[in-house]
């Protein structure tokens, strides 16, 4: 029984709380991670929070998780491994999203007035100059 609490905890073990519980056992601050790793301030917990599509560059975000995890002297294989099997356990749960076309302007009846006033307006112009 007690495995398998075990099992189902490791589960829900996201890289991001990895690094928040290394980093509070460390007793170091976000601002202070962000300072030694020159990340923007609010990445570590953004990290944290394993919101990777939220950073200016979610491609960068598994060598952000590395850096972090050598910071607060984890084993870097497991909090990778962590970190891409998260990742992909979120690709298969994003639902993909459909577009139409966007139709920038459409040929019509006000079109077509509109070429009319400005050809008469052309033509008065020029009749009343000569």
């Amino acid at each position: 029984m007690t495995s398998d609490i075990t099992a189902q905890a490791e589960i829900f073990v996201t890289p991001g709380s990895m690094l928040r519980t290394a980093r509070i056992s460390q007793g170091l601050g976000e601002r202070e991670v962000a300072d030694r790793l020159n990340l923007m301030p609010n990445y570590v917990d953004i990290l944290e929070r394993d919101a990777y599509d939220e950073l200016r560059s979610p491609a960068f975000a598994r060598g952000y998780v590395r850096s972090y995890g050598q910071l607060v002297g984890m084993d870097e294989d497991a909090l990778l491994k962590a970190f891409d099997e998260y990742r992909q356990g979120q690709g298969a749960r994003k639902k993909r999203v459909e577009t139409k076309a966007l139709q920038l302007q459409s040929t019509g009846l006000g079109v077509v007035i509109g070429l009319a006033t400005l050809l008469l307006l052309t033509a008065g112009l020029w009749f009343w100059r000569g």
